[in-house]
């Protein structure tokens, strides 16, 4: 297998296009016209900057043509599309905890072993629950924004941006990437989005009152940056 980006294939836009609505017919048939029609319109957007939007994939390393590209690429939104994080549980790991952590918060705590085992617990459970948390709050998202002609990527079918539109006004199209906290960004991804127009938005941003931290909640700002009545 060989990663590539869809830009290294060399293909003009037309032929990308129709290749991808081939595929669809073919693979996807069973989705309504609707729902071929807004993953068709997603890879359009993507197009429109297609060195920076699209991720590599792993695509055989005897791939000439972007079929296997497109491929992967439908199949990563339609699992996506299938599995959302609503149907979810947040399940408790099943790698072992590091004993060393319970002898480091007994010593300090004086906890009791049962305490120990049901923290630890807790807090595994509560990780589970943070690595879906993001996916929950763009499919919250999402059931109000499509309203409004937003799209959302699922299955990070676009690098850096979650929601697109395209916006005639505009005289183009409109890019967001949604973060649950104000701290949970890399630098790759800060660096994707460099001399791009995609804006980012989260959810949370922590405050200091009293001079403890606190919450605070950035849902006006996402109103106003996707132009949306509420979320």
């Amino acid at each position: 297998m060989s990663s590539k980006s869809l830009a290294s294939y060399g293909e003009n836009s037309t032929d990308l296009i129709s290749r991808l609505s081939r595929l669809q017919a073919v693979d996807y048939s069973s989705k309504s016209p609707q729902e071929q029609a807004k993953v068709e319109q997603l890879f359009k957007i993507g197009l429109s900057n297609i060195n920076v939007l699209f991720p590599n994939l792993n695509v055989p390393v005897t791939s000439l043509n972007a079929d296997d590209y497109i491929s992967k690429w439908l199949k990563r939104y339609y699992d996506a599309h299938t599995n959302r994080p609503s149907t979810r549980h947040a399940n408790v790991k099943h790698s072992v905890n590091d004993p060393a952590l319970g002898v480091i918060v007994e010593t300090r705590e004086g906890w009791s072993t049962q305490r120990l085992d049901d923290s630890l617990s807790a807090h595994n459970l509560f990780m589970s629950a943070e690595n879906i948390q993001g996916a929950l709050l763009e499919e919250y998202i999402n059931s109000i924004a499509s309203t409004e002609g937003w799209i959302w990527a699922e299955g990070e079918t676009l690098r850096a941006c979650d929601f697109v539109r395209f916006n005639a006004q505009a005289l183009g199209s409109e890019f967001i990437q949604i973060k649950n906290r104000d701290n949970t960004e890399n630098s790759s991804s800060s660096a994707i989005r460099n001399g791009t127009q995609i804006k980012k938005w989260n959810r949370l941003t922590t405050h200091m009152k009293n001079k403890r931290p606190v919450p605070s909640f950035n849902w006006d700002q996402l109103n106003t940056l996707m132009h949306i009545q509420s979320a």
